[in-house]
C-alpha cells in the first residue's frame, strides 16, 4: 500500500507538533522545518482539527497543538483521517470497467483482510511511540534546530 502525500505530510506535521508539546506551533513553522507546501499543510491541519486530533487557535499568537495525549493517538487513527477509504483493488471500476470475474473472485476479500491486518499493526503503535519519547523528541529537536 502506498500512502498519499497528504498522509506523509500529516505524519510529519504530527511528529513536529508532538516534539513541541510546550507551545503552539504554526503551520508556517512546520512548512519551513520540512520544506513543504504551507497551503497543503494548512489544509491538512484543518482536517485534523476537525477530527479532534489537533487543536487550533486562530489569529496572532495562534497555532496548533495536539488535542489529546500522543499515547491516545494511534498511527491507524492518523491514517484513517487522511485515507478514509483506502481501496487496494477496485473490482467495480477498473481501468476497463467492471471485472468480469467479480462474482466468482475471492481476491477482493483477501485484499480486505490484508488492509485490516495493516491497520491492526498501525493501531498497536501511537504517536508517542514515534515522536514523544524523551530521547526521540530530543533527537528530532536537534534535527529541526539546524
Amino acid at each position: 500500500m502506498k500512502l498519499t502525500a497528504s498522509s506523509d505530510f500529516a505524519y510529519r506535521m504530527l511528529i513536529y507538533v508532538t516534539t513541541h508539546p510546550d507551545r503552539l506551533v504554526t503551520v508556517k513553522e512546520i512548512a519551513d522545518a520540512y520544506q513543504l507546501s504551507h497551503n497543503h499543510l494548512a489544509k491538512i491541519s484543518k482536517l485534523y482539527i476537525k477530527h479532534g486530533i489537533l487543536d487550533g487557535q486562530r489569529g496572532r499568537g495562534g497555532g496548533i497543538t495536539l488535542a489529546k495525549d500522543p499515547k491516545d493517538i494511534s498511527l491507524g487513527d492518523i491514517l484513517r483521517v487522511s485515507e478514509p477509504s483506502p481501496t487496494l483493488i477496485d473490482c467495480k471500476n477498473g481501468l476497463a470497467g467492471p471485472c468480469i470475474i467479480l462474482p466468482a473472485c475471492t481476491l477482493k476479500g483477501i485484499f480486505a483482510q490484508a488492509r485490516s491486518a495493516f491497520y491492526q499493526v498501525l493501531d498497536q503503535h501511537s504517536l508517542y511511540d514515534i515522536a514523544a519519547q524523551p530521547q526521540l523528541a530530543a533527537s528530532l529537536n536537534k534535527i529541526f534546530e539546524k
